[in-house]
């Protein structure tokens, strides 16, 4: 097939190619999203409360503040649902991709804004799991660092599920694929010997005749 033909999606960098073998495929863990929740249900209860409170204390008419109140407490929490959506949709994007040649980290900021880092399994310098405070804790989640060789980029992959045993799989990872790299260079550069061939040599007839 010719390569033109191909789609474009076969050649990116999020995409795994078929001389990989996939290992694992991180997604966050539910707790940074749980978060979000709850910062948008205090809100919206905050702001719905503060207008039940404060309309009917600024206006003569009761029941036309009420009217009000109700119709930005009904704006108020439609918009919320329509932002607690889009935000879970942007937080399941976000994910780590390990295979047995590459790490991929994808980091999704908004509708309209990703990045996407890729490191090679030989670069990887050290792998670190970390977990802090009793929430990580309790709902086993954390923090994994990947530290890279030279100038390039670490990858800091916050709310990790089970940090450690990913860091575990990325490091087996990178020791088999050093392994067999330097198998390579071993045989690569192995000297090769062939001992010359010497032909026998004949003790001289010494018999005496008589």
């Amino acid at each position: 097939m010719d390569n033109k033909s191909q789609p474009i999606f076969a050649h990116t960098m999020d995409h795994v190619d078929s001389n990989e073998t996939k290992l694992c495929e991180v997604a966050k863990h539910p707790f940074g999203i749980f978060v979000v929740y709850l910062q948008v249900g205090v809100g919206l209860i905050l702001a719905v409360g503060l207008s039940y409170f404060l309309l009917p204390s600024v206006m003569d008419d009761t029941s036309q503040a009420f009217l009000y109140a109700n119709l930005f407490a009904l704006v108020a929490f439609a918009f919320s649902i329509v932002g607690v959506i889009l935000t879970s949709l942007i937080y399941r994007q976000n994910r780590l991709v390990v295979t047995d040649r590459n790490i991929t980290q994808i980091l999704q900021y908004g509708l309209f804004s990703r990045k996407v880092s890729q490191l090679n399994m030989v670069n990887v310098e050290d792998v670190t799991a970390l977990q802090n405070g009793i929430f990580q804790t309790m709902f086993g989640f954390g923090d994994l660092k990947i530290e890279t060789a030279g100038e390039q980029v670490n990858f800091h992959y916050t709310y990790c599920p089970r940090p450690g045993y990913y860091a575990k799989i990325i490091l087996n990872a990178r020791e088999q694929i050093l392994g067999q790299n330097d198998g390579d260079i071993r045989v690569a550069s192995a000297p090769t010997t062939t001992a010359p061939i010497v032909a026998p040599t004949t003790a001289p007839d010494t018999t005496i005749s008589e």
